[in-house]
């Protein structure tokens, strides 16, 4: 993968782990194709979303 200087790492625990793998899983079975959203997709998302929350 080539360095990108936007993107930087985030930890997370292994239970948010598991919970951001639960939401994938949900998605795919909601999919006609059973395709689903990457983990990083899925985080990018939730933080979008916690981010907003705040500003408001």
């Amino acid at each position: 993968m080539a360095y990108n200087p936007n993107f930087k790492p985030v930890l997370l625990t292994a239970e948010q782990m598991e919970a951001i793998k639960r939401l994938q899983e949900q998605e795919r079975e909601k999919s006609v194709l059973k395709v689903a959203p990457t983990i990083s997709a899925i985080t990018r998302g939730l933080v979008d979303k916690a981010l907003k929350q705040l500003e408001a």
